[in-house]
């Protein structure tokens, strides 16, 4: 069965994400467990990691994700970015285990004109080091990218490198449809999506497929912009996502939504009960007045 989850704030503590998940019908749930702007770091409290295990336990919201900071950039030739990237990724890691949440999803970096056969040797290097101070069961998850500049994973054959590079069981892959087709995966007709289904098959496997960032796109077709809209309102389309949905090669990994909401603040429950439509599965049940 497929798992339909958001991105939702974790403000006030990383255990009010679950009531935030239940409210507007998510099934799965990321966070950014400290603002993404900043090399912050997660130090819960006995209490708060008890009270987080007992939250998803009540809820069954097991499909936890964190999403590590934007500041991480494995490709750099700066040391000390480098080291604070490593750092700040095995925290995470760390926090992960310690929760029980299963990953945590991560942008891999630019390579800022050195090249990606270059940089390469390093990142895996790195990835492998943050795997090894982490023992546990938590994934380490590289999230494509949309190609923007020197932005390093805008290709299939790319992550597969990558893979290979660091060849750990606990390295997996994160799709997100909105920076994959602005990178050129064209997502929009039936042809296109098989292609593409096919293309990451081939060169990583759907074993290795840990969650799908559900988001339209607002940028054209191939313009390497990350500009993510609700579903149904951006150049992707709604029957794009219907077919996505209905995929099972890519059912197996719960979907979460990164889109503005209606609102503009977040993925809310009108994103969630599209997905659901497009799906098939039954609607939400009306929320409980206070």
């Amino acid at each position: 069965m497929v798992k339909i989850g958001a991105h939702v704030s974790a403000q006030g503590g990383i255990s009010t994400a679950f009531d935030r998940a239940l409210q507007i019908g998510a099934e799965a749930v990321q966070i950014h467990p400290t603002p993404p702007q900043t090399w912050r770091r997660l130090h819960p409290d006995q209490e708060q990691v008890a009270t987080f295990r007992r939250r998803m336990a009540e809820t069954s919201l097991d499909a936890f994700f964190f999403h590590a900071v934007y500041l991480i950039n494995l490709a750099t030739a700066k040391e000390e970015l480098l080291t604070q990237s490593k750092g700040s990724l095995r925290h995470h890691l760390e926090m992960a285990n310690l929760l029980g949440v299963r990953g945590v999803i991560f942008h891999p970096g630019s390579h800022k004109g050195q090249g990606f056969e270059t940089v390469l040797p390093q990142m895996a290097a790195a990835m492998r080091w943050t795997l090894a101070e982490t023992a546990g069961e938590s994934l380490l998850i590289i999230e494509n990218s949309a190609g923007a500049g020197a932005n390093i994973g805008s290709s299939f054959s790319q992550i597969r490198q990558m893979m290979e590079a660091v060849d750990d069981p606990r390295l997996r892959f994160c799709l997100d449809t909105a920076h994959a087709f602005t990178a050129g995966y064209d997502l929009r007709d039936a042809e296109g999506l098989e292609r593409t289904v096919e293309e990451l098959g081939r060169e990583i496997g759907f074993e290795r497929l840990a969650a799908i960032h559900a988001n339209d796109s607002k940028a054209a077709f191939g313009s390497n912009v990350d500009r993510h809209q609700n579903i149904g309102d951006g150049e992707i389309g709604l029957e794009a996502f219907r077919r996505i949905l209905a995929d099972p090669r890519l059912t197996t990994a719960p979907l979460i939504l990164e889109v503005p909401g209606l609102e503009r603040q977040g993925p809310d429950r009108t994103n969630v009960e599209r997905l659901r439509a497009l799906a098939g599965l039954p609607p939400l049940p009306p929320i409980a007045e206070a």
